[in-house]
């Protein structure tokens, strides 16, 4: 043998792996998947409002010709919800807002039942007081939880003004409506002392009773008293009326007796 080594290496060959192109569609379509859903439901508030219907006070089991007038508002937690919303309400407007939002709308709702019930009372002493048909105290009670079961179905105390303007033909006998001519509507709270109190949604109110062909649509008179941030419900109705050239007519009325005298007009 002459020394030498002989070194002996194997022979080895790299093979890159290469991904099927079907793992590389359907990751590609999990992403979008993911992506979509994270998008839809990703916490994004809104408030909402839209149309609603005028209800006759007679749904109220009050023989009387008047309305009064409910909007359907919410809040939409994502787009998924804005959607939904937007389905079943086509015409609703949304505002973007924050997640205090939908708490402010639970608490809204369960403030509501209370402040429907107390304005329907309210509604009951002004109706008695004007037309001084006062009941007997059991007749008064029953009366009033008729009221309340019936309107069971709504929130809020925007109905008030109405209520008792229905309560004031059903006691005198009376027909504001002068045997349908007119379609007479409105919103507004109705404390102790008869005055009419501000509420909100004005602008689809009002949307709301021009849809249903109101003649005369009832709103707080509130322009020189308003506190708050914004438009008062005077000005926003007297606004909303000329921005979509509404056919009703809008009348501002401080008391009940307000709108009574000028019923006594038509």
């Amino acid at each position: 043998m002459d020394g030498t080594t002989l070194n002996s290496t194997p022979a080895t060959t790299n093979k890159r792996k290469r991904i099927r192109p079907e793992y590389v569609i359907v990751g590609a379509f999990l992403a979008l998947a993911i992506g979509i859903a994270t998008l839809l439901f990703m916490p994004r508030y809104y408030t909402f409002s839209a149309m609603g219907k005028l209800v006759p006070v007679r749904d109220l089991g009050i023989e009387g010709s008047v309305r009064f007038v409910y909007v359907n508002e919410g809040v939409a937690r994502n787009w998924i919800e804005r959607w939904n919303a937007k389905q079943a309400y086509p015409d609703a407007e949304f505002e973007r807002t924050d997640a205090s939002a939908f708490e402010e709308m639970e608490e809204m709702l369960d403030y509501g039942e209370e402040a429907r019930d107390d304005t329907i009372l309210n509604a009951l002493t002004s109706a008695e007081d004007e037309t001084e048909g006062y009941a007997e105290e059991d007749a008064f009670q029953s009366r009033l939880d008729e009221l309340v079961e019936q309107a069971s179905g709504y929130y809020g105390d925007s109905l008030g003004l109405m209520v008792s303007l229905g309560l004031v033909e059903e006691t005198r006998g009376e027909d504001f409506s002068q045997g349908g001519r007119y379609v007479i509507a409105g919103t507004g709270t109705i404390e102790y002392d008869h005055t009419v109190g501000s509420v909100g949604g004005i602008r689809d109110k009002l949307r709301t009773a021009e849809k249903f062909g109101a003649d005369y649509f009832f709103v707080p008179k509130d322009k020189e008293d308003w506190e708050y941030v914004g438009l008062s419900n005077e000005e926003e109705a007297e606004e909303v009326a000329r921005e979509l050239q509404l056919t009703l007519r809008v009348v501002p009325v401080d008391t009940m007796e307000d709108a009574l005298d000028f019923l006594d007009t038509l």
